[in-house]
C-alpha cells in the first residue's frame, strides 16, 4: 500500500516532531536466590515477559512513526511544528511583512518591465507597419516607373519601326524613280541620236534624275548619284558606267549635236555640257586612284 518500507523509517525521525508513546521501562536483570529454585524460575520468566513487552512496545512505536510518515508523505497529515515564542512570532511577522514588501516591490518591477516590453512591442509594430507601408509605396512607384518606361520604350520602338518603314518606302520609291528616270534618259538619248530635229535645253537628255530648268541645276553631286545609282545598270561596274557617259558627253563628240541646238539656247547648252564633262572626268580620276 505504501511506497516506503518500515526499514526506511528511522532516517526520517530527526526532522519530524511526531508525538510518541512513552517507552516501557527497561527491565532490570532478575535477582535470584540460589536457595529458592522456584523463585528463580518465576523471576526469570517475569524478566523474559518484560523483555518481550519492551520489544513489542518498540516495534509498535516504530510502526506508528512509519504510519505517520506515510500520511505526511501522501498529504493526509501535516507535520507538527514547535510553538514559537513571542520574539519568534514578532520576527516571523516582520519577515512576513518584509516578504510582502519585497513581493510588492518585485510585482511593481515586474509590472514596469511588462509595460516597457509592451511599449517596445508597440514601437516595433509601428516601425514594422511604417516599413511595410514604405515598401508598398516603393513597389507601387516601381511598378509605375516600369509601366512608364515600357510605354516610352514601346513608343521609341514604334517610332523607329515607323521611321525604318518610311525610309524603306522612300528608298524603294527613290529607286523606282531613278530607275524610271534612267530608262527615260536612255530612250531620249536613242531618240536624239536617231532624229534630226531642232534641240533645246529642255529636250536634251541631261544625266540627272530630275530634268533641270537651267545649267545651274546640273551639279556634280546630282550627276554622280544618277550615273552610279544601284537602281539601274545591274552588273555594270562604276568605271564602265563613267566611260559610257564620257563617250556621250565629251565636248568633241557632243559637238555634232550643238549644230542642232537653237541659237538662243546654245550658250546654256554649252555651259551644261561643260559641267557634265568635268564631273565625269573627276569621277574617272577618283576611280583610277
Amino acid at each position: 500500500m505504501f511506497s516506503i518500507s518500515p526499514q526506511q523509517h528511522p532516517r526520517y525521525y530527526h526532522h519530524l516532531n511526531i508525538p510518541t508513546v512513552p517507552n516501557a521501562p527497561k527491565p532490570s536483570p532478575p535477582v535470584t536466590s540460589r536457595n529458592d529454585p522456584w523463585n528463580h524460575k518465576a523471576t526469570t520468566y517475569a524478566w523474559l515477559v518484560e523483555q518481550e513487552l519492551a520489544a513489542m512496545s518498540k516495534k509498535t512505536e516504530e510502526t506508528r512513526r512509519w504510519v505517520v510518515q506515510q500520511q505526511i508523505h501522501f498529504g493526509l497529515l501535516r507535520p507538527e511544528r514547535p510553538t514559537a515564542g513571542a520574539g519568534e512570532r514578532r520576527d516571523s511577522r516582520k519577515r512576513r511583512w518584509d516578504g510582502r514588501d519585497a513581493g510588492a516591490e518585485q510585482d511593481a518591477e515586474a509590472a514596469r518591465c511588462a509595460e516597457q516590453l509592451r511599449d517596445a512591442q508597440r514601437h516595433a509594430q509601428r516601425h514594422e507597419d511604417r516599413n511595410r507601408l514604405l515598401q508598398e509605396e516603393f513597389e507601387r512607384m516601381e511598378a509605375k516607373w516600369r509601366e512608364r518606361n515600357e510605354r516610352v520604350h514601346k513608343r521609341v520602338r514604334d517610332e523607329r519601326r515607323w521611321i525604318e518603314e518610311q525610309r524603306g518606302r522612300a528608298e524603294k520609291t527613290e529607286r523606282l524613280r531613278v530607275a524610271e528616270a534612267w530608262n527615260a534618259y536612255e530612250r531620249r538619248w536613242a531618240a536624239t541620236m536617231n532624229s534630226t530635229g531642232l534641240l533645246s535645253f529642255k529636250t536634251i537628255p541631261w544625266p540627272v534624275a530630275t530634268p533641270p530648268r537651267d545649267a545651274g541645276a546640273i551639279t556634280p553631286d546630282a550627276i554622280a548619284k544618277f550615273i552610279l545609282s544601284p537602281a539601274h545598270s545591274a552588273g555594270v561596274q562604276r568605271k564602265d558606267r563613267i566611260k559610257t557617259a564620257l563617250r556621250r558627253w565629251h565636248p568633241d563628240r557632243f559637238g555634232r549635236l550643238l549644230g542642232r541646238v537653237d541659237v538662243r539656247e546654245r550658250i546654256a547648252v554649252e555651259r551644261g555640257v561643260g559641267i557634265v564633262a568635268r564631273c565625269l572626268n573627276e569621277l574617272m580620276a577618283r576611280e583610277n586612284r
